[in-house]
């Protein structure tokens, strides 16, 4: 089990540093309407664009990117290059100087993408943004999230910000109990017990378990972000941005997901699981409340109803920590950024601008993604997009043809599935609009410091191995506190906290 959390990143477990990561379906696009150009009046513009897929390669004689190049008079030009490898090809793309136009970075807060941006080598956005209705209508905290020094040097690639994180709870349990949706911590536990030991599946075992969960950083961050702990900083009493690991408030996690351990009413060894094992004792009829994102409740009960037709799973806002107070994590809002190569000129950077303005629409979002409606693609009353087996073959998908648009802002994307009666998508909705009320944006998100960057991955295992341990109660409370005030004590780790700071007040003072 002492993997448990070295495996999580930094994340919201260590919180060290941050390595960079919808109620609208429809809007009116500035350009969504024009006439398309008039081809004899000028040549085409050449447009080269950069990004990633994570399948095959689509064409480029798509017949979405053909109406797209008659409307703007352009040519798109979309070089795809496999997830695994992206990183490694920017880098070489960026050391030789030959990035196209537009560039997907999935992190402009790394050591390289920071030196090249620091030294103008692609075009700050701040002042044409506004320009562009649909882009503008992007939510403001979206564009602080992705933000540089302050300025807005790239085309967030929007994803929602709630909805992520909920609590699934199967609700027959609690009505076989006599329970109800847990609103604190000690209910939280209290509920976890009567799941494993109060036999709710009815069966006359003891097989079922209270909660389970898995080791990534997506969900150990659940862990702690319920305790009001969980975005990587924080800003103290005196308004210095600190590490999460500082917080006092960290205490109060490890304490409770030790006594959690400790007495056995979550799924063993949980700390080494996989995602899909959260959804195995799920939908197995084995655990009774898990993280993960809200509309997940709908998708495991299809294959849960095979084992047990009565079950029924319900997502809820996480239950208040220890100070009365419900705490979840926004998410950053965006997945990546489109940056433009300056030495694109102003004419042609107003033409991206325009493309990328018109493709934040969800009509044309879709003819990116999925094709010709009714030939690529079926959309039911409801929006839910069908793919054609046509439409397949041809390349298009979210995750091929649609990596090198930014999409349209959707807050309820983590809440809907096609299938969802009305009924679960209206609860779906409500719910994340409760959680938009209590989640909490990183203050430090994005920030990353020249020693960190030097330092980061020591001291990233030594504070995950340091949680596992007080967590599976290999050390004590009492060995925390001597840990913490190791840090507070160390000088390179108070230089980087220097450096930290430096940066958050260049942030928020814009």
């Amino acid at each position: 089990m002492n993997n448990w959390l070295r495996n999580t990143n930094i994340g919201a477990m260590a919180a060290v540093v941050l390595l960079a990561g919808c109620s609208s379906t429809t809007t009116t696009s500035s350009t969504s309407d024009a006439p398309a150009a008039d081809k004899g009046s000028k040549a085409p513009i050449e447009i080269n664009i950069v990004t990633t897929t994570y399948n095959s390669a689509p064409s480029n004689e798509l017949e979405s990117l053909k109406q797209l190049n008659a409307k703007f008079n352009v040519k798109i030009n979309v070089t795809y290059v496999p997830a695994n490898n992206y990183t490694d090809k920017l880098n070489v793309m960026l050391a030789a100087g030959d990035l196209p136009d537009v560039t997907l970075v999935w992190d402009i807060n790394t050591q390289t993408f920071a030196n090249a941006t620091n030294q103008g080598a692609f075009w700050d956005l701040t002042p044409y943004i506004k320009n562009y209705p649909n882009l503008a209508a992007y939510p403001p905290q979206i564009y602080k999230n992705v933000a540089f020094k302050g300025k807005t040097m790239g085309i967030p690639r929007v994803r929602p910000i709630d909805g992520h994180q909920s609590l699934l709870i199967r609700q027959d349990w609690l009505d076989k109990l006599g329970l109800k949706a847990p609103t604190t911590m000690d209910e939280f536990y209290n509920v976890m017990e009567a799941f494993t030991k109060n036999d709710p599946d009815g069966n006359g075992k003891n097989d079922t378990y209270g909660f389970v969960g898995h080791g990534t950083p997506t969900i150990s961050s659940y862990f702690i972000s319920m305790f009001g702990n969980g975005l990587q900083h924080y800003v103290d009493d005196s308004g210095q941005l600190q590490p999460s690991f500082f917080n006092p408030k960290m205490k109060d996690a490890l304490a409770f997901w030790n006594k959690v351990n400790k007495n056995g009413v979550m799924v063993p060894d949980l700390p080494l699981l996989q995602v899909s094992q959260i959804r195995d004792f799920m939908t197995q009829d084995k655990a009774g409340m898990g993280f993960t994102n809200t509309y997940d409740g709908h998708l495991y009960m299809d294959d849960l109803k095979k084992v047990n037709p009565k079950a029924v799973i319900v997502p809820y806002l996480f239950p208040a920590a220890p100070d009365g107070k419900v705490y979840m994590e926004a998410a950053p809002g965006s997945f990546g950024i489109f940056m433009i190569n300056k030495k694109v000129n102003e004419d042609k950077l107003k033409k991206i601008l325009e493309i990328y303005d018109y493709t934040a629409t969800r009509e044309a979002y879709n003819l990116v993604a999925y094709g010709i409606k009714g030939t690529d693609y079926n959309e039911n009353a409801a929006g839910d997009i069908t793919q054609t087996e046509e439409g397949k073959k041809k390349g298009y998908a979210f995750d091929t043809s649609a990596q090198w648009v930014s999409s349209y802002f959707d807050k309820y994307v983590k809440a809907d599935l096609p299938g969802m009666t009305p009924e679960t998508k209206e609860y779906n909705h409500k719910l994340v609009d409760k959680i938009a009320t209590v989640s909490i944006p990183n203050p430090g998100l994005g920030l990353v410091t020249p020693t960190a960057l030097e330092k980061s991955a020591d001291w990233n295992k030594k504070i995950n191995d340091m949680e596992t341990n007080v967590i599976i109660g290999k050390n004590t409370m009492d060995d925390w506190d001597k840990f913490v005030k190791g840090f507070k004590d160390d000088p390179t780790y108070q230089k980087h906290l220097k450096e930290l700071n430096e940066l958050y007040k260049e942030k928020i003072k814009n």
